[in-house]
């Protein structure tokens, strides 16, 4: 759900504009792979630098579609949201359709990509001007001045070309004017509620997102948000979230919703106070914070209050269980002890919790990233992983920079978090990517994982028993609602092949599992699967998808013979890790839980 194109809409509207909303991600019926003689430059790119996928897939709308939603209107501004630098070029793309079909109307770029990258933003030369960070405070005056043709010369937070007749300057030349940023909003309740009433709300499975404060006083090196939103902590009270909600659930019958705040627990108090009014009034709603929580200052009183207002998922950040790097990270607050017992006290009330780990951070070797998914497992604590990547405005990014593993003119698409094309400073590209592979596979089984090192000890594991292992630990694989969680779920053994149920493998997670598809889209999948099989047999073995379906299921073979050179040193280092922690856990209890 757009929530900030909702937010700008109904600041638009309150100023007198018509204004509609087309959110392209919401088409997710349009997800089709790309053909190849449709790729752009950084297509071709992504491509030639991924280690192992060799497909691409355009999320949302076809260009065809917007082509006619653009022809059927006559818009006089057309504004374009760019929230993730990697992700820039089909921004680009459509502000040059824009250009071609509506030659006359201005055209803005806003989002997290301009405010951190203004000078590769303005590369573009079908953008007439670029709205920085948080829209709300000028966005009205910047579309209202473009609307009527007048000077952007003293509006603060934009950019702009000086030749487009958006200043006065005596001698127009071509160069860009960048006006600073205002202060960051201060007072969030005086904005006017979202106008989702713009947006088709059938099309996000009955849930409506809400953010309840700005900013965050920590300084984690990977985050860029301090660029976009900012240091200082600035809430909506109570009353105006819970308004909000009672809103969503008398008007919208909506009662899930996904609280995306950066820091949601920073205040403690008045989260209290959100979900005590949650009670008070009777709400009965289901609450889910994707973008996680810290354990700072975390208690059973919070824990209860929270699960009793009706959140029912949520993550806990970590991200390594190394306190060294924790504080070279700058999460020292952190650590894997609190996290196992904040997880706890949030489990015992039915909360579904686990933690988030990054893997490949800077400095950071193989087995140290794999030792942070053992330590989670031997912890008990449900975890996912992604892997790292420089994210441009971040404290990492400009790391990266200093030492030579990026330059200026790298292509910004190769920062996609799934792209691998940058590796890190002690990983290649190829190395990143199957240790994230292998950190997946201890997540989505780690009691199959365990399992697999306790029986190497009796001797060595063939691959039927291997398989026949993994296809009886993935019947827990569904959620509560019987849906797939994960892209990789066998679902029939037959020697060494193993069929993937249809809802449970990567064309059914990109929604083209019904679609055109060519062989070896599900790559992903497949290389899941043969990890956790190697990660218990201790031996490295490859997948191969086969072409074509059986019975409408992906279908994959295992070998020692398909085995990419890059897994087999990822491979013997996890399992010498594991064993080496299971030896450290059988001598001394408490030495993976250090503070």
């Amino acid at each position: 759900m757009p929530i900030g194109l909702a937010y700008l809409a109904a600041q638009l509207r309150q100023d007198g504009m018509a204004v509609e909303i087309f959110d392209s991600l919401a088409w997710t019926d349009d997800n089709h792979v790309v053909a190849p003689e449709d790729y752009t430059d950084a297509d071709r790119a992504k491509i030639a630098a991924h280690p192992r996928w060799r497909n691409l897939v355009h999320w949302g709308a076809t260009w065809d579609r917007i082509t006619d939603k653009l022809r059927a209107g006559a818009y006089d501004v057309v504004g374009v949201s760019c929230m993730f630098t990697p992700y820039y070029e089909p921004a680009y793309q459509l502000a040059r359709l824009v250009k071609e079909i509506l030659p006359e109307a201005k055209i803005v770029l806003g989002g997290q990509h301009p405010t951190v990258a203004h000078h590769h933003a303005m590369t573009e030369t079908a953008f007439d001007a670029l709205v920085l960070g948080e829209a709300e405070a000028n966005v009205a005056p910047v579309f209202r001045a473009l609307h009527e043709g007048e000077s952007l010369l003293g509006q603060a937070g934009v950019a702009f070309r000086c030749n487009r007749g958006m200043c006065d300057c005596a001698e127009p030349a071509d160069r860009v004017h960048l006006q600073p940023r205002a202060n960051f909003l201060q007072d969030l309740d005086s904005l006017p509620r979202p106008d989702v009433g713009l947006l088709d709300m059938a099309s996000y499975d009955a849930t409506a997102t809400l953010i309840t404060s700005r900013g965050c006083p920590f300084s984690c090196s990977f985050c860029t948000v301090h660029a976009t939103v900012g240091k200082q902590f600035r809430t909506r009270s109570s009353k105006n979230v819970v308004d909000e909600v009672e809103h969503y659930v008398e008007v919208h019958g909506i009662r899930r919703f996904f609280i995306e705040d950066d820091n949601f627990t920073f205040d403690i108090a008045r989260v209290h106070e959100i979900c005590r009014a949650i009670r008070d009034r009777g709400l009965d709603v289901e609450l889910h914070l994707p973008n996680g929580m810290t354990v700072v200052k975390l208690s059973e009183e919070l824990v209860s209050d929270m699960a009793g207002a009706g959140f029912r998922s949520l993550f806990l950040g970590l991200e390594t269980t190394d306190m060294a790097r924790l504080r070279k990270i700058r999460k020292g607050f952190t650590s894997l002890a609190k996290v196992r017992d904040g997880a706890a006290l949030f489990t015992e009330k039915g909360v579904d919790v686990g933690a988030s780990l990054i893997v490949g951070l800077l400095g950071q070797s193989t087995a140290e990233l794999i030792k942070d998914s053992v330590n989670l497992m031997l912890a008990g604590v449900r975890f996912w992983t992604n892997p790292f990547y420089p994210i441009p405005g971040s404290p990492d990014f400009q790391q990266c920079l200093g030492e030579g593993l990026i330059t200026h003119d790298t292509e910004l698409a190769l920062y996609d978090q799934f792209n691998f094309a940058i590796g890190s400073d002690r990983l290649s590209p190829g190395e990143l990517y199957w240790a994230w592979v292998s950190t997946q596979a201890m997540a989505q089984w780690p009691a199959y994982v365990l399992e697999g090192a306790a029986r190497r000890e009796r001797g060595p594991v063939s691959l039927a028993e291997g398989l026949e292992r993994l296809l009886a630990h993935s019947t827990d694989l569904f959620g509560p609602d019987g849906g797939l969680e994960v892209p990789a779920v066998p679902v029939i053994v037959d020697g060494d092949r193993v069929h993937v149920h249809p809802d449970g493998c990567y064309d059914s997670m990109q929604h083209i599992a019904d679609k055109p598809r060519p062989d070896g889209l599900c790559t992903f999948t497949g290389d899941a699967l043969a990890a956790a099989v190697s990660l218990y047999t201790g031996v490295a073995y490859g997948a191969r998808q086969l072409p074509g379906k059986t019975d409408g299921r992906c279908v994959f073979a295992l070998s020692v013979d398909d085995v990419d050179p890059a897994f087999e040193g990822t491979c013997r280092t996890a399992v010498a890790v594991l064993r080496e922690s299971l030896d450290e856990l059988a001598g001394e209890p408490d030495a993976a839980m250090a503070e």
